[in-house]
C-alpha cells in the first residue's frame, strides 16, 4: 500500500499531484530542479483549449479539468486567474470556409458548445482582429489561466496539506532496491518514499535517461512568446488564427482539407510553422506567438527568426497592436509523445510517470488528481487505459513536425 511519495516536477501535474495526495493523506514530498512553473507551466499563452482535442481520453480529461479548476478557486488558499470566456480560430479566405464548416459540424457531434459565428460576432469579441476576418469556430467550452498563478496555488495547497516542496534541488538519479526504485538522490542527499512520481514535462526524455538508464519517448515543441505592455481590453476569447488548423489531426482528416489554404505567405517566406495566436489576461497584457519547432534538448531562449514571424503575423492580423510596446520575449517548451497522450502509469515497481502533456493546462490539474487515485487503488474519475506505458510509441525524432 502507498503512503509515502516523491514528485519530481514543479509544473501543473506534479504540484496537482502533490496537492491530491496529501489532501488524500500521503506522506508527500515535491522536489524541484529550480522553482514551481520553471517549465512549461510557467510560460505558456495559458489555454485551456478543448476546441481541438481529440475524442476519447484527451476531450474527457480536459471537460474535467475546467470542471476542476472551478473548484480548485473554492477549495486552495491562494486565488488564481481563471476566465471562462470561450475561445475561437479566426479564418480570413473564402478558401477556408468549408473546412471550418465541417469541423464546427464535428466538434458539435462531439458534444462541444461550438458555433461558426460571422464578422460581426468575431470583432465583437476581438476588437483588435482585422477588419476582414469572415468569421471563426467559437468553443464557449474554452477558458484560459495564467499557468504560475495555478501552480502556485495548487503548491500552496499541497503545503497546507502537510506537503515538503524543496525548490532549486536537482535530482541526480533514481535509487533502486531490486527490481523497484524506492527513492531519489539529490546534492542534499538521499530520500526515499514508497513510489517515485516523475512529472517532469519536456525534460523526461533526458531526465530518465541520466536518472536511470530508462528510454521513455517525450520529445519537446518549443514556442515563443512576446507579452505587451498592459492595454485597454480588445481580446475576449482567446484566440488562434487560421494556421493553427495544420497542428491539428481534426482538421487535417476533414473531407475538405487544404493544406496549402491554411499555409500563410509569411510561413512559406519564412520557414516556420505559426500557431497564430493572442490572450489577454485580467491585468491588460496580451500575449502573442507562436513559432514552434523541435529541439534536441530542452532550449529555452527565443530567436530572432521566430520573434520576427510573430511580429510580422500578428501586425498583418492584428493592426490595431502594431504600435504596441513589448514588454518582455521568452520561449517555453511542451512535452508530447508521438500520439499526443501522456504517458501516466507505473513503468516498474516504485516509479510512476506523468508526463507527456502537450495541452497541460487542460489536463494536467486533472491528472494529477488522477495520479492521487492510482496511487491509492482506488477507481479514476477517467479511464486512464490509454495513457499506460505500455503501449507502443514512436521515438522522438529532433526537428521532425508533429501533428496534435
Amino acid at each position: 500500500m502507498t503512503k509515502s511519495i516523491i514528485v519530481v516536477g514543479g509544473g501543473l501535474v506534479g504540484t496537482s499531484t502533490a496537492y491530491h495526495a496529501a489532501k488524500a493523506g500521503l506522506d508527500v514530498t515535491l522536489i524541484e530542479q529550480k522553482h514551481v512553473a520553471h517549465g512549461a507551466s510557467g510560460r505558456n499563452p495559458g489555454f485551456v483549449w478543448l476546441h481541438c482535442r481529440n475524442p476519447g481520453w484527451a476531450l474527457d480529461i480536459s471537460l474535467k479539468g475546467v470542471e476542476l479548476l472551478r473548484q480548485l478557486r473554492q477549495d486552495l488558499p491562494v486565488p488564481f486567474e481563471f476566465r471562462q470566456e470561450g475561445g475561437l480560430i479566426y479564418f480570413t479566405q473564402e478558401s477556408q470556409r468549408k473546412v471550418m464548416e465541417e469541423f464546427v459540424e464535428l466538434r458539435s457531434r462531439h458534444g462541444l458548445d461550438m458555433d461558426l459565428i460571422d464578422t460581426h460576432a468575431v470583432k465583437e469579441k476581438v476588437p483588435a482582429l482585422r477588419d476582414d476576418v469572415l468569421g471563426a469556430s467559437f468553443c464557449a467550452n474554452d477558458a484560459q489561466i495564467k499557468t504560475p498563478t495555478v501552480v502556485a496555488a495548487l503548491a500552496a495547497g499541497a503545503v497546507a496539506h502537510g506537503a515538503r516542496i524543496h525548490e532549486r534541488l536537482p535530482v541526480t538519479k533514481l535509487l533502486r532496491s531490486g527490481d523497484a526504485v524506492v527513492g531519489v538522490r539529490t546534492p542534499d542527499g538521499d530520500f526515499y518514499a514508497d513510489v517515485v512520481v516523475v512529472a517532469t514535462g519536456a525534460w523526461t526524455e533526458h531526465f530518465m535517461r541520466d536518472a536511470l538508464g530508462l528510454e521513455v519517448r517525450v520529445g519537446r515543441e518549443r514556442l515563443q512568446v512576446m507579452a505587451t505592455e498592459k492595454l485597454p481590453r480588445s481580446v475576449g476569447p482567446i484566440t488562434y488564427g487560421p494556421e493553427t488548423a495544420k497542428v491539428y489531426t481534426l482538421f487535417r482528416d476533414l473531407p475538405s482539407w487544404n493544406e496549402e489554404a491554411f499555409t500563410s505567405d509569411i510561413e512559406r517566406e519564412l520557414g516556420h510553422t505559426m500557431l497564430t495566436l493572442a490572450a489577454q489576461r485580467a491585468d491588460g497584457e496580451i500575449l502573442l506567438g507562436c513559432p514552434i519547432d523541435y529541439p534536441g534538448h530542452v532550449d529555452l531562449r527565443p530567436t530572432l527568426d521566430g520573434l520576427g514571424a510573430i511580429s510580422k503575423t500578428i501586425a498583418r492580423d492584428f493592426p490595431s497592436l502594431a504600435d504596441a510596446a513589448i514588454d518582455r520575449v521568452w520561449a517555453g517548451v511542451l512535452p508530447f509523445t508521438s500520439d499526443m497522450v501522456p504517458i501516466v502509469d507505473f513503468a516498474s515497481p516504485g516509479l510512476f510517470l506523468a508526463a507527456g502533456h502537450v495541452f497541460g493546462n487542460s489536463s494536467g490539474p486533472m491528472t494529477g488528481k488522477v495520479v492521487a487515485q492510482m496511487l491509492l487503488g482506488e477507481e479514476t474519475d477517467v479511464d486512464m487505459h490509454e495513457t499506460r506505458w505500455d503501449r507502443p510509441l514512436d521515438p522522438i525524432v529532433p526537428g521532425k513536425t508533429v501533428v496534435w
